[in-house]
């Protein structure tokens, strides 16, 4: 099969044939029901952290998810007898460019690399249905020169403050004094550079801030006509009265005022008053009877009167 005619660049050449993927890779998925094309990753860049002891030839596409939104390609390592993801890339159509880099970022023992994978023309892949495609090494082995070794250094900083400890920090980090701290740098007797952090004392090193303070109500200047000299305040307390500070403000308790009955007591004076006022009422009761008895006897005293003539004698 002949090549196209394609100006001499590195990712035209690589559409049109295996590579990132060795010559002997086949391309199949597990279940033999696609093969992916040459035009759709032509370019993988993966760097390895020199204290990660791994075999750059046993590195493989390990899954490719196909869906309408974009696509999801993991990268695999196997060392024989265990299996693990390396890698992944997810990549989203709306940002697809032929030819475009996209970051490859490592996985659990990987997790300091960070690489690139490009992809070709979707022209190819389009043309497969949808879905999750497994790949074992045989048929997904990349090729051994696209896994690079990556120089030891610092690849990352994290903070520490406490129990919480922040993302990794990548690209140029600068470290700056704050209050009353100083970084120094200098050359050991080794040849290699110390940075030195001081904490020093009363120094000033950083200026204040210039804070913006809000609008607040003015101060307390006298209560109740009585006005401080100094503009403090001083409340004491008596053998009856105890001040305690509150959440903005002043708690005055009494602490001579305390109840000396209880429910008990309470209850038993209430079952008095009860019969007090049942006592009350049946004097009421009493008194209105003895009213309406003085009332008739007074009618038959008067109703026995004989009359105005004097009795006649016997």
């Amino acid at each position: 099969m002949s090549l196209g005619l394609w100006n001499l660049q590195w990712l035209n050449h690589n559409s049109q044939r295996a590579y990132p993927l060795t010559e002997r890779a086949t391309k199949l998925d597990t279940t033999e029901t696609i093969q992916l094309p040459d035009s759709f990753i032509v370019g993988i860049y993966f760097p390895v952290s020199a204290a990660v002891s791994v075999s750059p030839e046993n590195f493989f596409i390990r899954s490719v998810l196909l869906a309408p939104t974009g696509f999801n390609i993991v990268i695999g390592y196997s060392d024989g007898s265990t299996t693990v993801d390396a890698a992944a890339a997810n990549i989203a159509r709306i940002n697809y460019a032929p030819n475009r880099a996209y970051a490859l970022g490592g996985i659990d023992s990987f997790a300091e690399s960070v690489g690139q994978i490009v992809l070709g023309t979707l022209d190819e892949i389009d043309a497969l249905p949808a879905g999750m495609y497994t790949f074992n090494q045989s048929a997904g082995e990349i090729e051994a020169d696209a896994i690079r070794p990556m120089i030891r250094g610092v690849s990352s900083i994290r903070v520490i403050n406490d129990q919480e400890t922040s993302s990794p920090i990548y690209g140029n980090i600068t470290l700056v004094a704050g209050r009353n701290m100083r970084i120094d740098t200098a050359t050991n007797e080794n040849g290699d550079t110390e940075i030195t952090f001081n904490a020093v004392s009363g120094l000033n090193l950083n200026e204040d801030c210039a804070c913006d303070i809000p609008n607040v109500a003015p101060c307390i200047r006298c209560i109740n006509g009585v006005c401080s000299d100094d503009g403090t305040f001083t409340f004491t307390q008596d053998d009856c009265i105890e001040v305690s500070p509150i959440n903005n403000g002043l708690s005055f308790k009494d602490t001579c005022a305390q109840p000396c009955c209880g429910c008990t007591e309470l209850e038993a004076i209430t079952t008095q008053i009860n019969r007090f006022g049942d006592g009350v009422t049946t004097l009421q009761n009493f008194v209105t009877r003895l009213g309406s008895e003085v009332t008739q006897m007074s009618l038959v005293v008067l109703g026995s009167k004989l009359n105005d003539t004097g009795c006649a004698g016997g």
